[in-house]
């Protein structure tokens, strides 16, 4: 019998230091409705985004997202503050949904597609739907 063999037998314990750990306890996911629902919600967290309409007008799709392994893609319909500059906003909004995304779900989000559906003045909250 090995060295180790007669140590097991004579009752020594392995710390948990020393112990392996598993490299996967267990998988985690999460749904496009969820990733949708964040990055609807950090869409709103930028200031001259006036809401996100969840539902499609007739000549758009809804907002959503796809999630694929650990890659999401997503669509948001937002309505902006006017006079922003579009281009700009659209920029930091994409940005924005990018890392907040990857920080409450861990997942690489590959393209945040914007429609813009509706300028106006800033005094409106809320969702759009």
């Amino acid at each position: 019998m090995t060295a180790v063999g007669s140590e097991r037998e004579a009752g020594a314990t392995t710390v948990p230091a020393q112990r392996r750990t598993p490299r996967e306890r267990g998988r985690t996911e999460v749904s496009d409705r969820v990733v949708v629902k964040i990055a609807s919600c950090a869409a709103k967290e930028v200031p001259e985004v006036r809401g996100v309409r969840m539902g499609g007008l007739p000549w758009t799709r809804s907002s959503g997202a796809e999630v694929h392994g650990d890659q999401a893609t997503v669509k948001l319909n937002v309505s902006i503050v006017y006079p922003s500059p579009v281009h700009a906003v659209a920029a930091r909004l994409r940005e924005h949904v990018i890392r907040r995304v990857a920080y409450q779900t861990g997942l690489t989000v590959t393209r945040v597609d914007l429609s813009v559906t509706d300028l106006g003045s800033g005094d409106m909250d809320g969702d759009l739907s």
